[in-house]
């Protein structure tokens, strides 16, 4: 692992990142984390390294490269602070109307009232909002994915490798078990968590076959 990492360093020419490895999971996933190219970071499931080959292997390395070379770990974190935000908007909503008790007297149900109207329209924003968050970062997900499968050719002048590893991981899932799996999806390669109850507009990955065809 650490050699394929090594060549993808040399050939794009940054930093060797950081190499962990989520010993605990199975299946086969992967993704970059860091907030620039010099103190970048590359996790990898147990799975990816058991059940992938060279070549497949060297295709994902290649596509968080990608990733790490297009800025997408510091457009990942911007993303996940600002639905961080919106979430607490509606938090502070759904305790504001949640934390009124009874007055005793009409200046106190008036003032109750207010604060349950202010509570419900920051509980309206935040909900709308985290909606309105979780399409732009499907959106720029999906197409950062594509760009990064394209660029794992690229880097590796094999589209086997990449290939092989996407055909893989829907064969044999990408699901990671962790609390945050939700919160991290556009990161990954493969969807950590499964999406199929979810409309196709919130899905942070595109379908597997059409990165395989392209």
């Amino acid at each position: 692992m650490l050699n394929v990492v090594e060549e993808m360093a040399l050939a794009s020419g940054i930093t060797v990142p950081l190499v962990f490895v989520m010993d605990d999971q199975q299946t086969i996933n992967a993704f970059a984390a860091g907030y620039s190219p010099n103190e970048a970071t590359v996790v990898v499931t147990r799975g990816a390294l058991e059940q992938l080959n060279r070549d497949e292997l060297q295709g994902v390395v290649a596509h968080e490269f990608s990733h790490i070379l297009n800025g997408d770990m510091r457009l990942n974190i911007h993303l996940l602070g600002v639905i961080a935000g919106i979430v607490m908007i509606g938090s502070i909503g759904a305790f504001l109307m949640t934390g009124i008790r009874d007055g005793d007297d009409l200046r106190r149900a008036g003032t109750d009232i207010r604060v349950f109207f202010l509570g419900l329209l920051l509980w309206l924003i935040g909900s709308i909002g985290v909606l309105a968050g979780r399409l732009i970062k499907a959106v720029i997900s999906r197409e950062r994915e594509f760009l990064a499968d394209a660029s794992a050719v690229q880097f590796t002048r094999n589209p086997d490798g990449i290939g092989g590893a996407l055909f893989k991981i829907g064969l044999r899932g990408s699901t990671i078990a962790q609390r945050h799996a939700e919160e991290l999806s556009h990161m990954c390669i493969g969807a950590p968590v499964n999406d199929y109850f979810e409309f196709a507009l919130f899905h942070d990955h595109p379908p597997l076959d059409e990165r395989i065809e392209r």
